[in-house]
């Protein structure tokens, strides 16, 4: 196994569009499907949007992902904002637009799903199917939605797209549940579209919390133009303490917060501006009572640290976390610089990582226990070994520069 191998096939289907597992959803109870006179959630006015509506069954006691595919309308839409309701049982909603016409009926890899209705997707929302981007979401049952844009900026869903729906359920009850869950895509007509924007999804895969400890996953992105982000938000698991995201060389985060579910989607009134050649910087602190040690995972037994939120004008890098403004076969979150929280040297986080995978086993404590004064180094070694390194290329040649630079430190 190779650290190649390792980001691509780990990391990467998990990872490039695959938003977190929650453990509960606090605030007043949505209405129940079924309930007389009562209606989850009403569709937008005609002409104005359109509603997507998911409603499956979940066994006692059991966790999964359930997804279904839907089509976007066959004009198409420019989405100015989203609502999202869910009912008992759901923990979390995304929306993803895909690269089909029709709704397929078989992964990538050939594998057959009988996509004719509710399908379990617990291996992954987005695994093994071609997902675009995400074009809404929420994480809070009966409050604010991912996308909201001000007026004339939209996020643009081609014709007929093929869309994935993708919901996480948790039934802790003795009864079997039928939850459901509704979208609604707010658009406005394209002539009146000026910017077009996108949601901002930054997702650290390097998360480690020690048994009984307290642990933070940090990392920084770059943005490649000039944006201007219109809300954000954070996103953790239960051990999720403490939260912060700012702009490198400034001194106060823009986003702060201390929940890790009901989380408060900010408002950034006339926009936050972050120029093209600034970084990201957020991080998510936890305390990890379990007797046992915690990683990055979908799941509720696993933790999340990512930074979302919607902005314009739309660039794919930067929503991404891009090494490049532009290029072809990028990974998604190449670009980022890993902070750790140890005390371990470049050359020697770099040496872990080689026995890691020489063992085949995963590299993220190498990661997590490096000093964060070597991060840059770090980062940089690991970057070119993902983007560079082939199997018929010595990265101690492709990478000399990098490597150098990481084992003297």
């Amino acid at each position: 196994m190779n650290l190649r191998n390792f980001f691509f096939k780990t990391a990467i289907p998990s990872l490039t569009l695959a938003l977190p597992a929650l453990v509960g959803c606090g605030g007043s109870e949505p209405p129940q499907p079924g309930q007389p006179g009562q209606e989850l959630l009403a569709p937008p006015e005609a002409g104005k949007g359109v509603q997507f509506k998911m409603v499956t069954k979940l066994d006692p006691g059991t966790e999964g992902e359930h997804c279904m595919f839907v089509k976007a309308p066959a004009e198409g839409l420019f989405i100015n904002r989203d609502e999202v309701r869910y009912s008992k049982g759901s923990h979390h909603f995304l929306l993803f637009q895909t690269s089909y016409d029709d709704i397929p009926t078989q992964k990538e890899d050939g594998t057959v799903v009988d996509t004719s209705g509710v399908f379990d997707c617990s291996d992954g929302a987005t695994d093994g199917w071609d997902v675009e981007k995400l074009v809404a979401g929420s994480q809070n049952a009966d409050g604010d939605s991912m996308l909201r844009f001000p007026e004339g900026v939209a996020m643009k869903v081609r014709p007929g797209a093929v869309l994935l729906m993708n919901a996480h359920y948790i039934n802790a009850s003795m009864n079997v549940i039928v939850p459901e869950v509704r979208v609604n895509l707010y658009a406005i007509p394209e002539a009146e579209v000026k910017t077009e924007g996108d949601i901002l999804f930054l997702y650290n895969p390097f998360i480690h919390v020690g048994a009984q400890a307290e642990g933070r996953a940090r990392m920084r992105c770059p943005v490649h133009t000039d944006i201007t982000i219109a809300n954000v938000q954070s996103h953790m698991h239960a051990r999720g303490v403490g939260y912060a995201a700012s702009i490198v060389g400034q001194a106060d985060p823009f986003y702060t917060s201390t929940e890790w579910e009901n989380v408060t989607v900010k408002d950034l009134g006339e926009g936050l501006q972050v120029k093209a050649g600034e970084r990201f910087d957020y991080w998510c602190d936890y305390a990890n009572a379990e007797a046992r040690d915690v990683f990055e995972g979908p799941r509720s037994t696993d933790e999340m640290c990512m930074l979302i939120g919607s902005y314009y004008p739309a660039d794919w890098a930067t929503t991404h976390c891009r090494a490049e403004a532009t290029g072809p076969d990028q990974p998604n979150f190449i670009g980022a610089e890993w902070v750790g929280n140890g005390k371990a040297t470049c050359a020697a986080s770099y040496a872990c990582v080689q026995e890691a995978l020489s063992a085949g086993q995963e590299i993220t404590t190498c990661v997590t226990n490096s000093d964060a004064a070597v991060s840059r180094e770090l980062s940089d070694a690991l970057r070119c070994f993902l983007k560079k390194a082939g199997p018929n290329q010595d990265p101690a040649i492709v990478c000399k520069t990098e490597l150098d630079a990481c084992l003297a430190k």
